[in-house]
């Protein structure tokens, strides 16, 4: 009960940090890094539904992949994700906080990459796109990061064709950042698990 109790702190606490990132550093400035946040973000501008509604329609249906294909466990880790993620997005103000777009861009996308490096840590996912990954890491051996850039570079693809050029390329280098802060924080972690081994042995 302790370490479950524990794990629900970190989603809820990684749910909370992608919810910040979206409406106060990447959504302000219409940088929608993939995943279906990054969607929501177009899918608002286009058709004003607010975007905590599209995720929460969109991880209806995740959550039914993620059943069949990833397992019990992880599909109750990532219901209490996609079922806080449209709460925390409609409860965290949409504003602002940094006015420079590529600072914004920039340290929101580092903070995102730590927020799904913790969620992948405890086997959940805030839904969305978020989940294929986990899927790819599974069935096909993939690196979640990588897996991860792939499906969010199809929603960057659609933000060109609804935003600027200069939002097209912002939503291109955050999802490198993400993806290279993903990719840092499972190297580091590797780091810490060998060396504990190695103490042990």
């Amino acid at each position: 009960m302790l370490n479950w109790l524990k794990k629900l702190g970190f989603i809820v606490l990684a749910i909370l940090i992608v919810s910040i990132c979206v409406n106060l550093f990447l959504g302000p400035h219409y940088i929608a890094s993939g995943g279906l946040t990054g969607l929501a973000i177009i899918l608002e501008d286009l058709f004003s539904v607010d975007r905590s509604i599209i995720v929460l329609i969109g991880n209806f249906l995740v959550l039914v992949l993620t059943f069949f294909l990833l397992g019990r466990e992880t599909f109750l880790n990532t219901v209490i994700g996609a079922l806080l993620l449209p709460l925390f997005l409609g409860f965290v103000p949409h504003h602002m906080l940094i006015a420079d777009p590529v600072l914004s861009m920039i340290l929101g996308s580092i903070l995102f990459g730590v927020a799904i490096a913790i969620l992948y840590a405890n086997h959940a996912s805030s839904g969305g796109t978020a989940v294929p990954p986990l899927i790819f890491e599974k069935y096909f051996n993939l690196n979640t990061s990588i897996g991860l850039f792939l499906t969010d570079g199809i929603v960057v693809l659609l933000s060109l064709f609804v935003f600027s050029v200069r939002s097209f390329f912002f939503a291109i280098f955050s999802i490198l950042i993400t993806s290279l802060t993903m990719r840092g924080i499972e190297l580091l972690c590797n780091r810490f698990t060998k060396s504990d081994k190695s103490d042990h042995a």
